[in-house]
């Protein structure tokens, strides 16, 4: 696949040589038959362009001409969302991506595949069957369900916080706080607030902004338990705490970022 873009011979060789270079696992040299070694600096690159080739070319070149209506592919590393305007056509590209897939040794992660009805006529045709309104699916982070614009009443795909990631980041900060809750006040402030900066950044998007307001209010209840840890006598009260040391130490509001409306 390199080679069918690539012409330099020595390039090429010195990727061969990443791919057969091996791996040691618990003190012993293992030879590397198939695949890219875990943590092999090029590893993340071969495998995009290997998932450029096996599915995004395919997908464009060859399901997309044999799709009557409309489809679309959203990959990011080895996460993507596929989406048909026909549900036969999703139905017929499942079996078909498994057969591609596994022709190039490859697997879908069953427990993460599923094929959903999904979109603006999603919730009308659900309710005239008598089902549920329309699953939601998690990608990148985020949950992504069906939605509708309070003003002008149309269908908007809306996003929030996906609960497994919310509950991991929240555990993330719990065990941070919890082990460096002796550090001076000054510095765990902050700390706190540039992780609090890096999730407003990624998180602040259109119809998120709920969750990441729960998760400050869930870092603060998270800084108040356990900075009266620091000694064996309680070191704010409730008062003390949220009206006298955030005001010394103010965490970072947060706001949305990324608009996701279309202009």
């Amino acid at each position: 696949m390199l080679s069918h873009d690539i012409a330099d011979r020595r390039f090429l060789e010195i990727i061969e040589k990443f791919l057969k270079a091996g791996i040691m696992e618990d003190g012993k040299f293992l030879d590397s038959e198939r695949g890219t070694s875990q943590g092999n600096g090029a590893s993340p690159i071969l495998a995009n362009i290997y998932l450029h080739y096996v599915l995004d070319n395919w997908f464009d070149v060859i399901v997309k001409r044999q799709c009557k209506g409309e489809c679309y592919l959203i990959r990011y590393c080895d996460d993507f969302v596929c989406c048909f305007q026909n549900p036969y056509e999703a139905q017929i590209f499942r079996q078909r991506l498994e057969e591609r897939f596994r022709k190039y040794g490859l697997e879908l992660a069953e427990e993460k595949t599923k094929i959903l009805e999904f979109g603006r006529f999603a919730r009308q045709n659900r309710k005239a069957r008598g089902e549920r309104k329309p699953d939601t699916f998690d990608f990148l982070g985020f949950t992504f369900y069906c939605g509708m614009d309070g003003k002008k009443q149309f269908f908007r795909c809306r996003v929030k916080t996906s609960k497994k990631k919310y509950r991991s980041k929240i555990k993330v900060m719990k065990e941070w706080i919890k082990i460096r809750r002796t550090m001076p006040l000054e510095q765990i402030f902050k700390t706190v607030n540039a992780k609090l900066r890096g999730h407003y950044q990624y998180y602040g998007v259109t119809d998120n902004i709920k969750e990441v307001k729960n998760f400050l209010v869930q870092t603060k209840w998270l800084l108040f338990k356990w900075l009266n840890r620091r000694s064996q006598k309680r070191s704010y009260t409730k008062e003390a705490f949220f009206n006298g040391l955030l005001r010394t130490f103010p965490l970072l509001e947060p706001s949305i970022r990324v608009s996701l409306f279309y202009r």
